[in-house]
């Protein structure tokens, strides 16, 4: 996993503070905290109290949320509050502070959880992935002495619990900004385990059944791919349709946060930008493009924004951002220098109204673009799907809805016993015709949705259904 730093980006009038997750060293600075094991009752009331104060304090959603999603931020601390025992251990206070920040229905709604135990320090030998029939089996390069499971088979208990009931539990501790993305990112992440073995039951396609118990490993594995090894990649398929992948919008993620200005920043994704560059002017004289941005988490707008740049003409607005104005916010470094202006005013980023970076200065392509999505697509790239839909008319969306989380996340508070720190969004994002992304995203014109078969016959359904698109556009 990428351990994400902040980083500042200096626009005319206003400095928009972007946030990834914090370093290792800024999460595990806990030499000033009690053992875990002091950790009473008392003290985790105490610290979810605070979390519920400053989720009300500096959270950007707190009424859009309550009214679009039903969130209520003082009822989730009392149901949780009833939780806490005499008994509960700090590994259970772990979960419970996990439970409240999912319960936000925002995806960069995080608690790093200091000096508590992790709940799921364990990972099976098996990783699963979600299609149209249920939760099925996507990778057995870990388990060693396979007992006969099959990629393909289905998944339908855990321990014995079916695993309706087993995800709705993880459902519990999982942020995510909709409902359909939290169950995938749940299924992404099923495999996370709080104990050393775990039996599971499975139906093969035949209909029989096998139930094995399997030793985990004592790591957490990610099974999705996280090796980039370029940025983006591209080819030409029939018909004279140029294909584009960007799988994230981070890029050289050390450098880029230690640069100091917006041209050290620039300069630290160049490679990248260079190929945003080759992948559209092989697209120059294409019948259309299909650009795939399927699984992509975001990253950095200077790279989103730039992908934009080729195919939006004008001085367009890419988003409008109206940070939260709180106490708690103006006393957190990166926040307690900025001018009054700067909050509660909603402004509009303009890309190429930015002085000392690189903006793409050829002919931006006007023809036929499909967008593939799905609920992976995040943050960045969030705000990118909503500016093609609002700003190009030649645009379809091909897929699964994406996962509709965006607002500048921040590190807000530390809670005073655990040492946990808090994650929200502190700005409301809209999209350039006022659109609020947060919560809603963007949803396909054409929907896909994977199965089984095609995902073992190796079968791609969305482009094969965004080709059909092309020729008939």
């Amino acid at each position: 996993m990428i351990s994400r730093q902040p980083f500042s980006l200096t626009l005319p009038g206003l400095v928009v503070c972007c946030l990834l997750g914090c370093s290792r060293e800024e999460l595990e600075d806990v030499s000033t905290l009690p053992s875990k094991s002091d950790l009473s009752h008392a003290a985790m009331r105490e610290d979810l109290n605070q979390y519920h104060d400053a989720v009300l304090n500096a959270w950007a959603y707190t009424v859009s949320k309550g009214s679009n999603q039903g969130v209520d931020v003082s009822k989730s601390r009392d149901n949780l509050l009833t939780q806490i025992t005499e008994e509960t251990s700090p590994m259970q206070f772990a979960t419970i502070l996990r439970k409240f920040a999912a319960a936000l229905r925002d995806g960069h709604s995080e608690v790093y959880i200091g000096t508590l135990d992790e709940p799921l320090p364990y990972s099976w030998p098996i990783g699963f992935t979600l299609v149209r029939e249920g939760v099925i089996v996507a990778n057995l390069n870990w388990l060693n002495d396979n007992p006969g499971i099959r990629l393909g088979d289905r998944l339908i208990k855990v321990d014995g619990m079916p695993i309706d009931e087993f995800l709705n539990r993880r459902l519990e501790m999982t942020s995510a900004s909709t409902a359909d993305a939290r169950k995938v990112i749940a299924v992404d992440r099923v495999h996370w385990s709080a104990s050393p073995s775990v039996q599971l039951t499975f139906v093969r396609e035949d209909k029989t059944e096998i139930e094995e118990t399997f030793h985990c490993y004592s790591d957490r594995i990610e099974y999705r791919p996280t090796n980039q090894p370029e940025f983006c990649s591209w080819k030409a398929l029939a018909n004279k349709v140029t294909y584009i992948k960007i799988p994230s919008f981070a890029w050289n993620h050390e450098a880029f946060a230690a640069a100091a200005s917006d041209g050290d920043r620039d300069a630290a994704i160049s490679v990248a930008k260079t190929e945003i560059d080759m992948a559209f002017s092989e697209a120059e004289n294409s019948t259309g493009i299909i650009l795939d941005l399927r699984n992509n988490g975001g990253g950095f707008e200077l790279l989103s924004s730039y992908v934009a740049e080729h195919l939006v003409s004008g001085n367009f607005t890419y988003f409008e951002l109206e940070r939260q104005d709180s106490s708690l916010l103006r006393s957190q470094v990166g926040y307690r220098d900025l001018r009054s202006d700067a909050f509660n005013v909603r402004r509009p980023e303009q890309p190429r109204m930015r002085q000392r970076i690189r903006h793409f200065g050829g002919q931006q392509f006007t023809g036929p673009l499909v967008v593939l999505i799905n609920e992976r697509c995040f943050s960045t790239t969030d705000n990118l799907c909503a500016c093609l839909q609002d700003l190009r008319p030649k645009t379809k969306f091909v897929g699964r809805p994406t996962n509709g989380g965006t607002g500048e996340p921040a590190i807000v508070d530390n809670l005073i016993n655990s040492g946990a720190k808090i994650q929200l969004c502190v700005s409301r994002v809209y999209s350039p015709k006022g659109r609020m992304i947060e919560g809603t995203g963007t949803k396909p014109d054409l929907m896909v949705e994977p199965d089984r078969d095609s995902l073992l016959q190796g079968r791609d359904l969305a482009i094969e259904a965004a080709m059909n698109l092309l020729l008939d556009w």
